[in-house]
């Protein structure tokens, strides 16, 4: 590939889609090649459970991946942490999830899906019955994608974890997966924590927990600030208790913080 970009800058910029599609066709190949094992297990029916964490190939994989699951009848888990994946692997994914009907939990925690992938598989959730358990934690998902995987909660009624934390999602998204909760009754745990809802958000949301019979685990810790007010505030819709002094307050929150990273670490 290297060789290939050397020779493209010689011949200059008409070279470079050449070049481009080396590199692609390079990266297609490593995908290949990383995933031969996984992907003649899924061709053959042969596996339940895949554990890709750090070695699922990118987008490039995820496209792999996807084609698989197209036709794959044994499928159900894939964890594909941690692999770089971006808008385009995540709607590979999410077209496969449409015609899919045996995979029960996808976990694409730190990845790169942003809006636009957590779209396109919010937009697969209204089709897909199966999927129980979703992970898009750490994925810079705004208001755009949690208002898209909002909507998609309230037609979805076999969807049980879903996974958001410390992604974009400020008031607007906020309110909008409140809404949903409210008519929801199938979502048993929430991650949230670590987004920028503020206070405002924060009480939408906690609010509207309280009418999701369903519920049962709702992770709402705050961003870190300086404000005390707001720390104290989303602090006593997450279940924790409050001190009365504030600096009890503060050693209290800073405690509650590696069993709080523990817990998500093991989700």
């Amino acid at each position: 590939v290297v060789a290939a970009a050397a020779a493209a800058a010689e011949r200059g910029d008409g070279a470079m889609g050449d070049y481009c599609s080396v590199a692609e066709d390079a990266k297609v190949a490593r995908a290949k090649l990383l995933l031969g094992e996984p992907l003649d297990a899924l061709s053959k029916n042969a596996v339940e459970t895949l554990d890709l964490m750090g070695h699922g190939g990118g987008d490039e994989g995820a496209m792999l991946l996807a084609s698989a699951l197209h036709i794959n009848a044994s499928l159900r888990q894939l964890n594909l942490r941690w692999n770089n994946i971006s808008e385009r692997g995540a709607e590979a994914l999410a077209l496969a999830l449409r015609s899919n009907t045996t995979l029960t939990s996808l976990d694409l925690y730190c990845n790169s899906i942003k809006d636009s992938g957590a779209t396109a598989i919010a937009k697969a959730l209204s089709d897909n019955s199966p999927l129980q358990m979703l992970d898009l934690g750490w994925n810079n998902i705004g208001d755009r994608g949690a208002g898209a995987l909002a909507s998609a909660l309230k037609a979805n009624s076999s969807l049980r974890r879903l996974g958001l934390e410390q992604n974009a999602i400020e008031l607007s998204g906020a309110e909008a997966i409140a809404e949903a909760l409210k008519t929801n009754r199938s979502l048993a745990s929430l991650q949230l924590a670590r987004n920028p809802v503020g206070e405002a958000g924060a009480v939408v949301l906690a609010e509207a927990a309280q009418l999701c019979w369903s519920l049962t685990t709702f992770d709402l810790m705050p961003q870190m600030t300086g404000r005390c007010s707001t720390v104290r505030s989303n602090l006593s819709l997450s279940g924790f208790s409050i001190p009365e002094e504030e600096e009890d307050l503060n050693q209290e929150f800073n405690a509650a913080l590696p069993a709080a990273a523990a817990a998500m670490a093991v989700s």
